[in-house]
């Protein structure tokens, strides 16, 4: 079974990562307040505290909203360009130069747009917010400098145009780096996407296939024997009632098979195939039964349903009408049991009656013997085997096994 995240649930987590960003840049804020204090940031020691607050009682208000499943308002262009203003303003107002111990967290907001780009509706909008989202942040954090004093000349007299540089270049080498990676991750998801559209046309075109090929294999050609069988049981009317009369009932039992694959045709095309199982299919035979013929079907499921090929389904479901059919027409009783069981890697249908009973060596031709036939046909054709037991006057036990689908670790 796949697992796939779609682009909300994606833009979720990677709002996470964004968050605990923002929690790494806080404490590398206090820990250079407290514990590697630069003259510069040591005289600010007070506000740049009020400030770090601040900060903190944001960052868990923002926590609070993603734990309630907000994150797509978080990820949205008003929220990031207030976010990113709010950055500017912490920055500039604590100071200190390339010192600053807010300028990690003046990053956030690049982190954040970036971040969203995987999960944005239009793409193109979202890289020009990026782009715009850079540019402010690094104009604010040159902002702070120059407000300090920082200008070019004091720069390049102090001999800090590398240091200045380099923190400037940080805006867009971080934003650089995560919109590659959000470009990855984009591309990635639109291969995910094109792979499961494949699978999924795949899986159309071998369905197609297959209801073509029931068609063709099964109701075409039961219904070319149905018409030769019909021509010669008009034949023999003039010559053998007798034999008339038993081409007739093959002729019977051949139109109900029809009707049969037809319905489950039907069916197959109106339901999707994975959704069909033994337990539903055995199901609606027992309703129907006791509702065109007053036939009392009990019918016994596991707790846990096995898992059996739709193929199987289908041909599992003949055998059972079959047998029910033969309960109301010969057994001479008003109830039936189907029960279900899963023993050894297989799964095992069993109808039971208390009726007449008959005995099956000596059922080989009319009405029941071609039904006994069939049911054997079906049950080879699945690879699984049928039991019929019966006796005069104990009762019949048909007893369908076909074994379970096989997970991919091996197990039934």
């Amino acid at each position: 079974m796949r697992h796939s995240l779609t682009a909300q649930q994606v833009g979720y987590w990677l709002s996470w990562v964004a968050m605990l960003s923002r929690v790494a840049s806080l404490i590398y804020a206090l820990g250079i307040l407290f514990f590697y204090p630069h003259p510069i940031i040591a005289a600010r020691t007070a506000n740049l505290l009020i400030l770090w607050v601040v900060a903190a009682l944001y960052t868990l208000g923002l926590a609070v909203l993603l734990l309630a499943h907000a994150g797509r308002w978080l990820r949205s262009a008003p929220f990031i360009v207030f976010d990113t203003l709010l950055a500017i303003l912490i920055v500039n107002l604590a100071g200190g130069g390339y010192r600053n111990i807010f300028s990690l967290y003046s990053l956030i907001p690049t982190v954040t747009t970036a971040l969203s780009l995987p999960s944005a509706d239009k793409p193109f909008r979202r890289a020009a917010l990026f782009v715009s989202v850079v540019v402010m942040s690094t104009a604010g954090f040159v902002s702070s400098l120059y407000f300090d004093g920082y200008t070019l000349p004091v720069i390049i007299e102090y001999r800090q145009v590398d240091e200045v540089v380099l923190r400037s270049a940080s805006y867009w080498v971080t934003g650089g780096l995560l919109a590659a990676l959000a470009a990855m991750m984009i591309a990635w998801q639109h291969s995910r996407d094109r792979a499961n559209a494949l699978r999924e046309q795949a899986a159309v075109e071998e369905e197609r296939r297959r209801i073509a090929t029931d068609i063709h294999d099964g109701v075409l050609s039961q219904l070319s024997a149905l018409s030769r069988r019909a021509e010669y049981a008009s034949l023999l009317l003039a010559e053998d009632a007798q034999a008339a009369e038993e081409e007739m009932l093959r002729v019977v039992t051949l139109a109900g098979e029809v009707h049969e694959g037809i319905r489950w045709i039907v069916r197959a095309l109106r339901q999707d195939p994975a959704q069909l199982t033994l337990g539903g299919e055995l199901t609606r035979i027992a309703d129907r039964f006791q509702r065109n013929t007053g036939l009392v079907v009990e019918l016994k499921l596991p707790v846990n349903e096995p898992q059996v090929p739709v193929d199987a389904i289908r041909h599992m479901g003949y055998i059972v009408t079959e047998a029910l059919t033969n309960v109301w027409k010969h057994a001479g009783v008003g109830e039936a049991a189907v029960v279900v069981r899963r023993t050894n890697g297989q799964a095992t249908v069993q109808v039971i009656d208390e009726g007449g009973g008959f005995d099956p060596v000596e059922v080989g031709s009319g009405r029941a013997g071609l039904g006994l036939w069939n049911m054997r046909e079906r049950a080879q054709e699945i690879g699984g085997d049928i039991d019929i037991h019966s006796s005069i006057g104990g009762g019949t036990q048909v007893t369908i096994s076909v074994p379970l689908v096989a997970h991919r670790d091996g197990r039934a």
